[in-house]
């Protein structure tokens, strides 16, 4: 959370507290603890009330935490459902054509080994790390030289 409300995170004088120590003494799962360096602006306030809402239904144990993957019945990680969400999301870009999608298929069941495979899909997304990509994304900045590539 504290990358999704960076500004509420910045002000506060909780930077290394748990969640439970945020939620108080347990008793009740009514209110959250949290002290700020200085009063919050309007728009702060606004920020918090949507940080509650996100809290309001978080309901603390006392068992040891676990990760579990939400896209397997049994709750591990597989590289297989994680392609196959991806595909559905793919299946609703519209930047995507249909053969381009019959090439990313065959390109992930290769038996190329996975770097060749890796690079051969930053190919043909265009996401090799070239001169003009690195322009076009602002990560260098124009030159002569470039300026004649362009």
């Amino acid at each position: 959370m504290c990358s999704k409300y960076l500004r509420l995170f910045a002000i506060s004088n909780q930077k290394e507290a748990t969640v439970a120590e945020l939620r108080g003494d347990g008793s009740s799962n009514t209110g959250w603890n949290f002290m700020w360096r200085r009063r919050l602006f309007v728009w702060e306030v606004n920020l918090l009330n949507s940080l509650l809402a996100k809290l309001h239904d978080v309901v603390l144990s006392h068992g040891e935490d676990v990760r579990v993957w939400k896209l397997e019945e049994n709750g591990e990680f597989s590289v297989s459902s994680l392609y196959k969400k991806l595909e559905v999301f793919s299946a609703h870009d519209d930047d995507t054509g249909e053969e381009e999608r019959r090439v990313f298929v065959q390109l992930w069941k290769s038996p190329a080994p996975s770097k060749v495979v890796a690079l051969s899909w930053k190919a043909l997304l265009n996401r090799i790390p070239t001169i003009v990509n690195l322009h076009r994304r602002h990560a260098i900045p124009l030159t002569a030289n470039l300026h004649s590539v362009l």
